[in-house]
């Protein structure tokens, strides 16, 4: 039995190896046509590293398929070839699930790192001469309107055949896209006053501010600890509510929330009529009859991110793109 254990361990191995190699030459291939015949003999069997991939970060067949744009059957499938040729069992029903075998779970960051390095690989061998093609973004509004558009203005003349297409969404749903592979690059934002564990670049931080009405001329704290003070806040996140509850509590007060927006615009006009105040970054949108206060730190800073997927990153369209975000944001602070 340990003898056999050992076989199927070496086979999985120089599998992983094998593959390893598989990409670093891709990296060495001169032209784009020799790389896409040696990508048409791999690709399905990264097809079946991908789905295990999916798996682990979706749990079931189901999640995974919609994800894929496989059928379930063909999810598994994928799964029992690439154990085939492992001579690995990775994967075992466990009840109504799938759940992952310990070699499945050895071989699982090998199989990330293999599909990673291959993004890598892709991004590397792009023509040395003028970027061309579309990097798809997704970013909540303020991001969008600060920093890439500046990023893709001042970008046009340097490299006119890069097309950058964006929609504007909130973070978890630029998450989302991101990890269903729908766009390259995902901007979020973080309201939370301890940074989460996302692997993420950040490029931009504003301190959260109190928003009322110009005509009221109260100190923030007065505002705050008013029992009467009614809230606005985002109507597709609660990451908002979160934050007022957390900054209120350190006055020893409970919130009031009456109203959410989607749109910083419909909060300004809702602070506008007086119908409540709001925490907003200090970037925020501007407003003769609104004002902002600062906090001096008791609500936070909204921390921004860039994210792509695992080694697309170093993608020279993302990295461009990048690199310009950053510099917008730079540019603004």
């Amino acid at each position: 039995m340990a003898r056999a254990e050992a076989v199927r361990h070496q086979r999985t191995q120089i599998f992983v190896h094998t593959w390893i190699v598989r990409v670093q030459r891709l990296v060495l291939l001169a032209t784009s046509a020799i790389c896409g015949r040696l990508a048409t003999l791999t690709r399905m069997d990264l097809q079946w590293m991908r789905v295990l991939v999916e798996l682990a970060d979706r749990d079931t067949l189901r999640a995974v398929a919609d994800v894929t744009g496989y059928s379930p059957s063909a999810v598994s499938q994928h799964l029992a070839a690439l154990q085939k040729a492992l001579d690995t069992v990775l994967v075992e029903p466990v009840g109504r699930k799938l759940a992952f075998t310990p070699a499945g779970k050895a071989f699982l960051p090998h199989a990330r790192a293999i599909l990673a390095r291959y993004d890598t690989a892709r991004g590397e061998l792009s023509p040395e001469g003028q970027l061309l093609g579309d990097v798809r973004l997704a970013g909540y509004a303020t991001g969008l309107a600060h920093h890439v558009i500046p990023a893709i203005s001042a970008m046009r003349g340097r490299h006119p055949h890069l097309t950058v297409t964006m929609e504007e969404r909130e973070p978890p749903e630029a998450q989302a896209l991101l990890d269903r592979d729908e766009v390259d690059i995902a901007l979020v934002y973080d309201l939370s006053l301890a940074p989460r564990s996302i692997p993420a670049t950040a490029y931009h931080e504003v301190p959260m501010e109190l928003v009322v009405q110009a005509a009221d001329g109260r100190a923030p704290e007065e505002i705050i600890t008013d029992p009467t003070t009614t809230w606005i806040t985002n109507s597709r996140a609660h990451d908002d509510d979160e934050l007022i509850q957390r900054m209120t509590a350190q006055f020893g007060v409970v919130p009031r929330i009456a109203h959410r927006a989607d749109s910083l615009d419909l909060g300004i006009r809702l602070i506008v009529a007086g119908l409540g105040a709001a925490l907003m970054a200090g970037d925020g949108p501007r407003h003769p009859d609104v004002r902002y206060s600062s906090l001096h730190g008791a609500a936070g800073t909204r921390r921004s991110y860039v994210l792509t997927r695992p080694g697309r990153e170093q993608w020279r369209a993302n990295a461009t793109v990048i690199s310009a975000i950053t510099a917008a944001a730079a540019s603004s602070a």
